[in-house]
């Protein structure tokens, strides 16, 4: 018998904290390799990384889980990819425009790893 109370899995804010604790893994992961490379300039960029993929992630699962539970996950995911392209894209061109001394491998590649990984979490939560 189907019930119509969200399941464990759907919990939006379940879904945030699994979100938040795999980018927190991530930042934790990255930051020995970031600090050897460049220094605290590149884990200053990866901190940046870490909270512009993860604000984004946030309002999107707590959307979807609050006002689109019905919703179907194609639709879901194009208004993930719009918000997290959006939030993603003003805040690095704020990020370059205010340390101009931020580059490649101070910020930019942080940051790709940082959106797919959370590209990838978010895709998985709501899709499952």
């Amino acid at each position: 018998m189907l019930s119509s109370a969200p399941s464990q899995s759907k919990n939006p804010i379940k879904q945030c904290g699994i979100l938040a604790g795999v980018l927190i893994g991530l930042f934790v992961l990255l930051c020995l390799p970031a600090y050897l490379s460049i220094g605290t300039k590149a884990v200053e960029g990866l901190t940046y990384a870490t909270i512009l993929c993860l604000i984004p992630g946030i309002i999107v699962l707590l959307i979807s889980g609050l006002f689109f539970r019905e919703a179907a996950p194609v639709a879901v995911m194009a208004i993930s990819t719009l918000v997290r392209l959006m939030i993603v894209g003003i805040g690095t061109v704020l990020i370059l425009n205010l340390r101009s001394d931020f580059g490649l491998p101070e910020f930019l590649i942080w940051l790709l790893i940082c959106y797919f990984a959370s590209l990838l979490v978010e895709t998985l939560l709501i899709i499952r």
